[in-house]
């Protein structure tokens, strides 16, 4: 749970700055936030992973993912190779990152009619 306030609100603290303080669409500067955030989620599990202490949950991964995060997850999976054999969880992975770019795509449809 501690892992998935502190992501959560460090995404919601760089949103704000981005989207008040840089004037950003209010939707791109979540976007970019969570993405990073998920980007160096990916990386900071795989290298507690390595070094055999607490993890990440995968809910926590999975849910930071479907928030948004889809791109910094995929880029998370490919650099530090992570999450990459697990059956279970690439399964549901790839079934969060379909509904996720629905839900995107359905808002910018929305917005540009």
């Amino acid at each position: 749970m501690v892992y998935a306030i502190v992501s959560f609100g460090l995404a919601i603290l760089l949103t704000a700055v981005l989207w008040l303080g840089v004037n950003l669409d209010p939707l791109l500067s979540w976007l970019i936030s969570i993405t990073l955030i998920t980007f160096l989620a990916f990386g900071y599990d795989k290298g507690v992973a390595k070094a055999g202490r607490g993890r990440i949950p995968e809910k926590v991964l999975l849910a930071l993912t479907f928030a948004g995060g889809t791109i910094g997850a995929l880029l998370g999976r490919y650099l530090f190779n992570h999450k990459t054999t697990k059956a279970s969880f690439r399964a549901k992975f790839w079934a969060v990152v379909v509904v996720q770019i629905i839900i995107v795509g359905a808002y910018f449809y929305l917005k540009l009619r």
